[in-house]
């Protein structure tokens, strides 16, 4: 890093003067990239002249070239300008299933038509109990070990589909923060792997730096846990000489 002289970049992201939230900040050199919080702020490795690509769903994309001040500075205020939205005049109408019964035309004492009256697969199924299901967001590689002894109980069930519900919320965040690009080509992590091993780290407390906004601190210690992790891309050399 001291040889390509980069940088830790501290920046805030504005919408006419308002800092703004869940905004994309990827150094397109590095291929990492960071995501503002609450107020606004990121923090985001970089060298003089790289560019900063920014995006948002409601912004305008923008990119922002790395300067000289912001090195020296070692920091970087970024405006953004919101995205306009030309429509054409609809008219909005509630939409209908097939099978919902318009009150207006339906003649006394007609016969009711539902999934029930026609005998339709699964019309008397119910949703499942959500004390009992789990929501996967981030694509979670859980362990199942000891899986099947939890069950039987509803105290341990819960207990354990909150914790399950706890690290795919965890491990969400992180890769919201970073982009896979880092984990494959900086910390040579396997793709299908990223997730086991911010699992791996988030069970060594990672997640303290991560709410603390110690985003440097939690980066270092990410590449220090990837230097000997099970989850590393096997060298090609390596593969030659084990043959």
């Amino acid at each position: 890093m001291s040889q390509n002289n980069q940088e830790i970049i501290s920046g805030r992201i504005y919408l006419d003067s308002i800092p703004v939230q869940d905004v994309h900040i990827i150094n397109k050199k590095l291929e990492i990239g960071t995501v503002s919080n609450e107020n606004g702020k990121f923090e985001i490795l970089a060298s003089k002249n790289d560019i900063l690509i920014i995006s948002h769903l409601n912004i305008e994309f923008k990119e922002q070239t790395i300067t000289d001040e912001n090195i020296g500075t070692k920091k970087i205020n970024i405006f953004l300008n919101s995205k306009n939205y030309m429509l054409d005049e609809v008219v909005l109408e509630k939409k209908k299933g097939i099978f919902e019964i318009d009150k207006d035309i339906l003649q006394h004492n007609a016969p009711i038509v539902n999934a029930k009256t026609l005998k339709l697969p699964y019309a008397n199924s119910k949703k499942p109990d959500k004390e009992n299901t789990v929501e996967i967001e981030s694509g979670l590689s859980v362990s199942i070990v000891g899986l099947v002894n939890a069950l039987n109980g509803n105290a341990k069930r819960k207990k354990l589909l909150r914790k399950l519900k706890i690290e795919d919320r965890n491990i969400k965040k992180v890769r919201q923060y970073y982009t896979d690009g880092f984990f494959v080509q900086q910390l040579n992590i396997k793709k299908e792997s990223i997730n086991p091993f911010i699992e791996h780290c988030i069970s060594k407390g990672v997640m303290n730096l991560y709410y603390k906004d110690k985003f440097l601190e939690l980066t270092s210690v990410l590449i220090d846990n990837s230097k000997n992790s099970p989850y590393l891309i096997e060298k090609e050399n390596t593969r030659i000489t084990q043959k």
